[in-house]
């Protein structure tokens, strides 16, 4: 028997239209295969059927518990695993509720990462659709459909594009703190530094921010070839008036993100640099590293050891310096 608790209670707001998951990175071919039923057009055009979108929730749910994973979920490592005669059932995946977002309705960005997998689209000028994000935010908030007051869990992520750039990106943020939703999770590049999230991190909120950078480097030269911008210097800048932001209670909602691209920053000296300017110069107190996406998929997952010595070599370091440190996504499935 199998369940995910994404596709039992997820809902990923994507450019086109309401997707299970932000995920499907282990079967891309699948990705366009993982909607609901129709496409959402925005509140003026259309309105969600809720009812629909929670009655094939079910029907997923009811197969993962056949042994049937849908084809767009092969080999994603957010699948659990478990016995008929199990004590915990997981019964909760039945009921129609939504306890996990994803904003992915724009791929605006000021950067060019190499390993970006919204590249192809962000050249093509595919960039933000305004898809009336806050008017359906405010609708699942009403209609309790997302509840942080009863799943205290409950989380909103900016999963796509440069949030920072968002013209409604404040207004998303003042919404969770009039609802009460206290988790958000802020994926950013950091070449722009926003007051009203330092405020958050500095002053108690309703909204509990926790703020993802990536930096993927310890130099300039590198960040560039990785970013293709040349704003190193910019987000060194807004990393350090954020952890200057933080205190003792909440000095894990700053995480610094190192992924690890093959033949780019996969060097121990790197990692060195990394390390050194995030810990000792920045005050950074919790660091995240992966591998690059598109790499592992063309690889099939399968990482040289050289790979997983990098990354027992960042987890070690930042455990030797009592720093908190995570695995994400690919870095986590190779279960070192």
């Amino acid at each position: 028997m199998y369940r995910c608790r994404y596709l039992a209670h997820g809902l990923y707001i994507g450019l086109y239209e309401l997707r299970h998951c932000h995920l499907s990175i282990h079967a891309p071919e699948e990705r366009e295969k993982n909607n609901y039923i129709q496409g959402y057009l925005g509140p003026k055009k259309s309105k969600v059927d809720w009812e629909k979108l929670f009655e094939k929730k079910k029907q997923l749910v009811e197969g993962m518990r056949n042994g049937e994973i849908p084809s767009f979920c092969k080999g994603c490592h957010w699948i659990e695993e478990f016995d008929e005669n199990s004590e915990n059932q997981f019964l909760t995946d039945f009921e129609p509720y939504i306890d996990i977002v994803w904003l992915g309705n724009f791929n605006e960005c000021n950067a060019r990462c190499m390993y970006c997998s919204a590249f192809e689209a962000i050249s093509k000028k595919i960039t933000t659709k305004d898809y009336g994000v806050i008017e359906l935010l405010k609708e699942m908030f009403k209609k309790k459909i997302y509840d942080p007051q009863r799943i205290l869990n409950s989380s909103i992520s900016f999963s796509q594009g440069e949030p920072t750039l968002l013209k409604n990106f404040e207004s998303i943020l003042k919404l969770c703190e009039k609802y009460g939703n206290e988790n958000v999770a802020l994926y950013t590049n950091g070449i722009i530094h926003s007051r009203m999230v330092e405020k958050l991190l500095k002053y108690k909120s309703k909204v509990r921010i926790r703020i993802v950078i990536s930096l993927d480097s310890g130099s300039r030269e590198v960040f560039k070839k990785i970013k293709f911008v040349d704003k190193f210097d910019s987000v060194v800048k807004t990393i350090k008036r954020y952890a200057k932001s933080l205190n003792k209670e909440n000095s894990s909602a700053l995480g610094i993100k190192y992924i690890i691209v093959p033949y780019v920053n996969d060097n121990k000296e790197e990692i060195d640099k990394f390390f050194d300017l995030c810990v000792n110069k920045l005050g950074v107190k919790y660091l995240i590293t992966d591998l690059e996406e598109k790499w592992f998929v063309r690889h099939n997952g399968e990482v040289p050891e050289y790979l997983k010595d990098l990354l027992r070599y960042f987890r070690d370091k930042c455990i030797d310096n009592g720093i908190q440190f995570e695995f994400f996504d690919r870095a986590l499935v190779t279960k070192l």
